[in-house]
């Protein structure tokens, strides 16, 4: 009877712990990293690689919610994603993409799986920098007189069929603006074939700083004064004498060749007396310098009842 016991007893606790373990179920945690960097290992001493993609995507999984966590951090990841160039020789090859010192109980896939790479001789070569002018962007009458690299040459390091091809060292612009003056930018590097296409190269140094100078696009026009309105009944004429006979005008190229002239009116209906006043000046389009000039109005009484009559100069 007592084994019997004993047994019903054992059987229980066999049934419970079955029942328990079979109710966990096991929770796998992933997450998809996007730009991450791809280690290119081979000997840069010798060899200069191209025409492939800086970063790809690893699809990360574990049941270690805390493993994980830690390689989807670029803080304390320890993973890295490496394509081995090791022993291949110059040409183009489909380099297979690995995960390397990945945190235990955690797996990895990458898309995609290969890289393509160009491996071909290093060389270098020193290159003189331009500025591409067309890709300036000028505020209206504004053109370029000359520029100044604060670095006059370049290092260039590529393979060396492509050194061979490299026709220029292009200096452009890191970000667009509109230049106005006589300013300092910011400009970077690139290699440039004769027909215009860009290609694979290390610059050094990458970036630099350029002194524009400019000057206003200016023509000088006559200034033509009119007077309008009908003169007062006590003047019989009126006449000026103005600041200025001519004056500059700035502005684009299309605007100045619109303007032959400045033309002034004023209006003389209520003049009585002899006056020297402002006047501003001003065309469609263009900035007249100067903005504004003293006008000498001299006035001719009459010296009869006779009737009023119409301005003149």
């Amino acid at each position: 009877m007592f084994a019997f016991v004993i047994f019903l007893t054992a059987e229980s606790v066999n049934y419970n712990r079955a029942g328990t373990s079979s109710s966990k179920v096991t929770e796998t945690y992933s997450h998809t990293l996007e730009n991450v960097p791809i280690n290119f290992k081979y000997d840069s001493n010798t060899y200069f690689i191209s025409g492939y993609s800086y970063e790809t995507s690893v699809y990360l999984t574990s049941i270690n919610r805390v493993n994980l966590d830690s390689e989807i951090n670029a803080d304390t990841r320890s993973f890295q994603v490496v394509a081995d160039l090791s022993g291949l020789t110059e040409g183009t090859h489909e380099v297979a993409l690995q995960v390397t010192d990945l945190l235990t109980g955690v797996t990895a896939e990458v898309t995609p799986a290969n890289v393509s790479v160009t491996i071909g001789k290093k060389q270098t070569k020193d290159f003189q920098a331009q500025l591409d002018e067309s890709k300036l962007t000028f505020a209206d009458g504004i053109i370029l007189t000359d520029y100044t690299f604060d670095q006059e040459s370049v290092s260039v390091t590529s393979d060396e069929t492509t050194i061979g091809q490299i026709d220029h060292v292009e200096a452009y612009l890191t970000k667009d603006e509109t230049i106005s003056g006589n300013t300092d930018v910011s400009v970077t590097f690139r290699a440039v074939s004769a027909s215009g296409t860009i290609l694979p190269a290390s610059i050094t140094p990458s970036s630099a700083n350029v002194s524009i100078q400019t000057k206003k696009l200016t023509k000088t026009v006559p200034v033509r004064v009119e007077l309008t309105g009908n003169l007062d009944n006590s003047v019989s004429k009126v006449t000026f004498e103005a600041q200025y006979t001519d004056v500059v005008i700035s502005g684009s190229q299309e605007n100045l060749d619109k303007i032959g002239e400045v033309v002034v009116s004023v209006d003389v209906s209520s003049l009585t007396n002899s006056m020297t006043k402002p006047v501003s000046l001003s065309a469609d389009s263009v900035t007249v310098q100067p903005a504004t000039m003293s006008l000498k109005l001299t006035v001719t009484k009459k010296t009869d009842n006779t009737t009023s009559t119409k301005t003149g100069q």
